[in-house]
């Protein structure tokens, strides 16, 4: 007769209770964390996928957050390129103005209040830094502090030119421009307000309520400068509006993609909640069982079959 000693007895009890403690621990874990793993170790021959994955995740999130903040800087550089052309149209429609009434007296304060308008468009900052600065963005783009100081120097001291436009990249071979530069973008505007506040200072100015043809001659001059320079504003927004549908359409297909990959890694890392739920009551119920059959052989003796 085969005897079985009560020790083993004993250890194979403690063995199947470690196993249903074991097992309802796994279960409660899975189903705190909804995930199968708590690292990718734990993926066993899915490991090399999921690795894969959130390389491709991070790339991804990646291009998404530049071309997001891209977005927002288009947008903002939208309205102050919009504010511009508005107060090109604004001094056009009141120098004409001011012809048909035959009174140029307020041509000075108009170009003044131009001037201001257009540097405080132009020197807009974004997160600290210069919008139309380009490269050197600690400093502001509009470097002449008055209508004065413009026609006193030249142009080219007036804007800084140092700057180059940024680059940014959006996605793995996209690159696009992060906007325009104010040399580019308001040249032409300031050498009209230039060559109106040079001719006020000359000989034959300034404007006056009773113009004379000089005056009137300047003030046409001015007008037809400000055609072109309303132009080139609206076609210089045009082509920053053209590189923020790009990005709009580069943040949609980024978004969607790190949606799939999303998808993918929760096939390969997330649990079934109904499944771990349903063995998670299984394994409460065997440690339970384990438990008592362990308590009721560790109470056992030869006294109680003596008896």
């Amino acid at each position: 007769m085969t005897r079985i000693s009560s020790a083993m007895i004993n250890a194979n009890a403690l063995q199947h209770l470690q196993k249903a403690q074991e097992e309802m621990f796994e279960a409660q874990r899975q189903s705190a964390s909804q995930n199968k793993a708590d690292d990718v170790k734990g993926y066993g021959r899915d490991t090399k996928s999921l690795i894969n994955i959130e390389r491709l995740q991070a790339k991804g999130q990646s291009h998404l957050d530049a071309a997001t903040e891209l977005n927002l800087r288009l947008s903002l550089q939208d309205a102050q390129l919009g504010r511009a052309a508005d107060v090109i149209a604004d001094l056009k429609t009141q120098l004409t103005e001011a012809l048909a009434l035959d009174d140029l007296s307020q041509v000075s304060a108009l170009m003044s209040g131009t001037f201001n308008d257009l540097k405080a468009a132009f020197n807009t900052t974004h997160n600290g830094k210069y919008m139309f600065a380009g490269s050197v963005s600690d400093s502001p783009p509009i470097t002449a502090a008055n209508l004065d100081e413009l026609a006193a120097n030249p142009l080219t001291d007036a804007i800084n030119q140092d700057g180059d436009v940024l680059k940014i990249r959006i996605g793995d071979t996209r690159v696009v421009d992060a906007g325009p530069l104010a040399n580019q973008a308001a040249s032409e505007i300031f050498n009209v307000l230039r060559d109106m506040k040079i001719f006020e200072d000359g000989a034959t100015g300034p404007f006056s309520s009773n113009p004379t043809d000089d005056e009137v001659a300047a003030v046409k001059a001015a007008l037809t400068g400000l055609d072109s320079a309303y132009g080139n504003m609206l076609a210089v927004q045009a082509q920053n509006g053209q590189v923020m549908n790009e990005t709009d359409a580069v943040i949609e297909r980024q978004q969607s993609e790190i949606d799939l990959l999303e998808s993918l890694s929760g096939d390969i890392t997330e649990v079934d909640l109904a499944e771990v739920a349903v063995r998670l009551n299984q394994a409460q119920l065997q440690f339970q069982a384990s438990a008592s059959i362990f308590n009721t052989i560790q109470g056992l003796s030869l006294v109680d079959y003596l008896r």
